[in-house]
């Protein structure tokens, strides 16, 4: 048995350059969104995994068409989740990052944010930690190494700083920061599809290693409005500096936790 994991977004898939007006997405990106995961499921049972789990991780997080989905894969839908997007990632072998895209403020990247606009700086240990770092960092507290990610040029540069062994696959390189040179659609999903099937080979020789964040975990967060920072003082331990800036540290879990009270209620709330 050997079992995949598969976080998606949507900002990095090939052809969406600009936030929908309106949730959920519109039809065509949510296609699109889809069929890239599809072609990883292919290649990760084309590569000897026997079941595979999807996260919808864009925000309602209802955006994957589940009767669309190949090899009969399970699908995580909905918000307020306890481990963001990563929830029951520890019963699985291998995580893919499909779709995803650079953190808040990274230059030449195609709608670079952390969550959400509302977070300006967000650090793990003092790492600069976009929405893949944590993905990481959550599967690899369960020892859940990470063997694929997608996304644009800019994201896939930054994911292999800390990941160096990751099997990449770009499907786009920006332009503006909501303009970009997409890829023909079939020639990404093929590439998608290849890349896979090596991962999970890889994968199950076990050539990927697990990240791993020294405990306690340090969080440095820094939000636009000082009234975001007061709200989180009042979990026990939050220690504020400055305005905007607050500070944490814990354990891996007790962190991910302030950081989803903030994304799933508190910013939810104004």
């Amino acid at each position: 048995m050997f079992k995949v994991f598969i976080a998606a977004d949507i900002e990095g898939t090939c052809g969406y350059v600009d936030w929908a007006v309106s949730q959920p997405e519109d039809c065509l990106h949510r296609e699109e969104m889809t069929a890239e995961v599809n072609a990883a499921i292919e290649g990760a049972l084309a590569g000897g995994a026997t079941d595979i789990v999807v996260s919808d991780m864009h925000m309602l997080k209802q955006n994957i068409y589940h009767c669309r989905l190949s090899g009969r894969a399970s699908l995580i839908s909905g918000t307020k989740r306890r481990w963001m997007w990563m929830d029951t990632v520890q019963a699985c072998d291998l995580v893919f990052l499909i779709g995803l895209h650079a953190g808040g403020g990274t230059q030449a990247a195609v709608l670079p944010h952390t969550m959400n606009t509302l977070i300006t700086s967000l650090q793990l240990n003092g790492i600069e930690a976009g929405e893949a770092f944590i993905s990481a960092a959550c599967a690899g507290h369960f020892g859940v190494p990470v063997g694929l990610a997608t996304g644009d040029q800019a994201f896939v540069e930054e994911v292999s700083t800390y990941l160096p062994d990751l099997q990449t696959v770009v499907v786009k390189e920006a332009i503006g920061c909501c303009a970009a040179l997409n890829f023909h659609p079939e020639t990404v999903k093929q590439k998608i599809r290849e890349t896979a099937r090596d991962a999970v080979k890889r994968g199950i020789k076990g050539k990927f290693m697990p990240l791993c964040l020294q405990e306690p975990v340090a969080l440095r967060m820094q939000v636009t409005w000082p009234g975001y920072a007061e709200a989180l003082t009042l979990v026990p331990g939050v220690r504020r500096k400055g305005g905007r800036e607050v500070y944490y540290s814990g354990t891996l879990p007790e962190v991910i936790s302030v950081i989803s009270l903030f994304v799933n209620w508190i910013s939810k709330a104004t």
